[in-house]
């Protein structure tokens, strides 16, 4: 029999879902045969959990997973949410047949992490793949303030121009210190900017005074001690994209839109 035939019997069917959970560069692989061995595929080592799921439904439909709250993966959830993507792989194999027909079962987007039964389980809400690339947003509008994201290719000012790169000092709740950053840049240079450590964690900054940025989350693991990048913050005014970036031809608002509504206030 091959894996279709197992699929669809209701008598000998006998899956077996292997689950991927990745983190920015963090893996963590696992296996729902609670009381099973270690299962490796394609030289990956796959750990028995204590895991279960939802229905797999339809393209839109999210996705439950539950595994033990005390869980490596879930652990990065307990007080504040990582600023990388999550993403979720499920494999599926019938057991008579083996590793060699796995399939793909399902592939998604790790939505949020709730924690339930006091606290000893936790729940990821997933969204498939195909749910994050169907809605269509307008991307401009009839406004004084600029469309464009600042270090965009509309906007065309170099992120690398505007960075300033030096040691944390200090990381107490979600307010980090950087050495050196009112000294080279000004008080206030990073206020709607942002902050990354490593390859693909970033915080957005709400405001900077001095060497002091305040970010909208902390990080979630320490990073005093260790290199962090600052980007400066940009209002989206016409006067700043001029004074600051050097860039009003490439200012992507309409400023001299009238604040004035002649329909309410009259002429």
């Amino acid at each position: 029999m091959a894996y279709e035939d197992y699929e669809v019997s209701v008598e000998q069917s006998q899956p077996v879902e292997l689950y991927v959970l990745a983190l920015g560069t963090s893996i963590w692989r696992f296996h729902n045969q609670i009381y099973g061995e270690i299962i490796n595929y394609s030289g990956d080592d796959y750990t028995p959990l204590a895991v279960s799921r939802g229905n797999i439904g339809g393209a839109q439909e999210n996705l439950s997973i539950d595994i033990p709250a005390d869980h490596a993966y879930s652990q990065n959830f307990i007080q504040v949410a990582p600023g990388q993507l999550s993403t979720l792989t499920i494999y599926e194999y019938q057991r008579p047949e083996g590793l060699g027909d796995v399939q793909i079962k399902y592939k998604g987007v790790v939505r949020s992490v709730s924690f339930a039964e006091q606290g000893f389980e936790s729940t990821l809400t997933v969204i498939p793949l195909s749910a994050t690339f169907d809605k269509t947003i307008p991307d401009r509008t009839f406004q004084a303030g600029c469309n464009f994201t600042l270090f965009d290719s509309d906007c065309q000012v170099s992120a690398s121009s505007f960075k300033h790169t030096n040691t944390c000092t200090a990381h107490v709740s979600n307010v980090a210190t950087v050495s050196g950053l009112s000294a080279a840049k000004g008080s206030g240079w990073a206020t709607g900017g942002y902050m990354s450590y490593g390859v693909l964690d970033f915080r957005l900054i709400l405001s900077q005074t001095g060497d002091d940025c305040t970010l909208n989350l902390p990080f979630y693991e320490s990073v005093v001690g260790k290199a962090v990048n600052v980007y400066a913050g940009c209002d989206r005014s016409i006067s700043t994209c001029d004074t600051k970036f050097s860039n009003s031809l490439n200012f992507g608002g309409c400023p001299y839109v009238p604040t004035k509504n002649i329909f309410q206030t009259g002429l």
